[in-house]
């Protein structure tokens, strides 16, 4: 299975994804580069930012999920969505 990638901040669901059986990198956002988020199978968000690292306009090829509003049982059943369909 792919590694997620989640907001450092997104602690609580980054272990609730991890308790789930997901592999859970926590980046800073200055780590979250194109390339580096190549490697991954889905980003989690706080969707404090509006426009992300300003790369509104650069097309990933991995979901990004906004957690705010979410819980972290709504987010690990949308990552596992994502990560069967690829």
């Amino acid at each position: 299975m792919k590694k997620v990638a989640i907001e450092r901040d997104l602690s609580a669901i980054g272990d609730h994804l991890a308790e789930n059986g997901l592999q859970v990198d926590r980046l800073d956002m200055t780590d979250m580069t194109l390339e580096r988020l190549q490697n991954y199978g889905a980003l989690i968000i706080s969707g404090q930012s509006t426009n992300f690292m300003g790369m509104e306009d650069i097309k990933a090829n991995i979901p990004v999920i906004e957690a705010r509003g979410r819980s972290a049982e709504q987010i690990t059943s949308m990552v596992k969505n994502y990560l069967e369909l690829q």
